[in-house]
């Protein structure tokens, strides 16, 4: 998916053609002074209102402080999205005429046309933006454009999140309240994913599937994500113990390498991801579970990253053979240094193991 900069970036310019194009077509100016006034003018109007709507989309409503507001029900949320948008589109439009008027010296009025034409694009941007909600991010771009229909290789991290003691919670809250439990653990997962740069790949009971497209040496944001999300569900405790009684938590496992990304199904279809390094993904998260883990990490994503984020530190825990796997697999398990670490561990499964180096990417060729 494109960073944010970018998309905001190419909105803006591709709105600023619009914008002037719109302008010519309703004002039919003529002469050349005129032309270029009026051009001018609308390029203005269509690039500040698609640059601050989409610097609001993407730095508000996509992450934390936009995530009461995207749980409210679809057609609310729809709503106060098209209104808010409606407004700022006339209000910059407003603003516009009154600084630039036009050749004769005369300022511009809103007209119904103006109104109309705004409140279309108001409806139909987040038109699209709920499609691309329901998707999920990048996906609609990806099935327009066409990017998947034929099957590729990529090189991808993977993130693989499951809460745990999440068959213990159902029974305690019911089915009805673990889902609204359920439902803010996926919103504190998914916006640490998000800010990351992560796609979330797919939601799968109390399961989270994300991935990012590895560039080898560059960072460490998959690693970033995942004691992110950690640091969230730590510091919204109050909140899941205020209102469940409960506290989230959650096991990881992170992988990377070449997974066959391509269009699947029939009457519903997605990008799906598959291949080898998906299932050993999986099965290092299961990994967790058997020897009492937080996140266990592959050697093959750590030896691909330049270094790892500050305060987090790995600990070699040997070749592990994995279910359903021939060769054994170079895991590590990744741990924030006390201090640093904002969800307390269940002091009953804390291990007295001392806190670690940081990783050494050649370590992961050792073994």
């Amino acid at each position: 998916m494109p960073s944010p900069l970018r998309l905001i970036l190419w909105i803006t310019l591709t709105s600023m053609a619009l914008g002037a194009c719109f302008a010519l077509f309703e004002y039919h100016p003529s002469g050349r002074a005129e032309l270029i006034a009026t051009a001018l003018h609308g390029a203005m109007i269509g690039g500040l209102t698609a640059g601050a709507l989409s610097t609001t989309e993407f730095s508000v409503m996509r992450r934390g402080n936009g995530a009461y507001v995207r749980r409210l029900p679809f057609l609310l949320y729809f709503g106060l999205r098209s209104v808010f948008y409606l407004g700022v589109i006339l209000a910059i439009q407003y603003a516009i005429n009154r600084l630039l008027p036009t050749t004769e010296g005369q300022v511009a009025a809103v007209t119904r046309v103006d109104i109309a034409f705004s409140l279309a694009l108001s409806l139909a941007f987040n038109l699209l933006i709920s499609v691309n909600d329901l998707l999920g991010p990048g996906v609609l771009f990806a099935f327009a454009a066409g990017r998947y229909h034929r099957p590729r290789v990529e090189n991808r991290a993977l993130l693989f999140i499951d809460m745990r003691g999440s068959t213990g919670i159902a029974e305690r809250l019911g089915e009805i309240r673990f889902l609204d439990f359920l439902n803010l653990f996926m919103a504190d997962v998914s916006i640490a994913i998000a800010e990351a740069g992560g796609e979330i790949h797919k939601y799968v009971g109390d399961e989270v599937i994300a991935t990012w497209k590895l560039t080898p040496g560059k960072d460490a944001r998959v690693v970033e994500a995942c004691f992110s999300a950690l640091d969230r569900l730590g510091a919204n405790r109050a909140i899941y113990e205020r209102d469940f009684g409960e506290r989230a938590d959650f096991r990881a496992g992170l992988h990377a390498g070449p997974v066959v990304v391509g269009e699947l199904g029939f009457f519903k279809k997605e990008i799906a991801l598959i291949g080898d390094t998906m299932n050993t993904a999986a099965r290092i998260e299961e990994a967790c579970r058997e020897g009492d883990h937080r996140v266990l990490a592959s050697g093959a994503l750590l030896a691909q990253l330049a270094g790892l984020p500050p305060g987090v530190a790995s600990l070699a825990i040997g070749p592990l053979k994995l279910r359903g796997k021939e060769r054994s697999v170079d895991v590590f398990a990744m741990e924030k240094r006390p201090r640093d670490l904002k969800l307390d561990r269940d002091p009953g499964r804390a291990r007295s193991a001392a806190p670690v180096s940081s990783f050494d990417a050649a370590e992961a060729t050792k073994h």
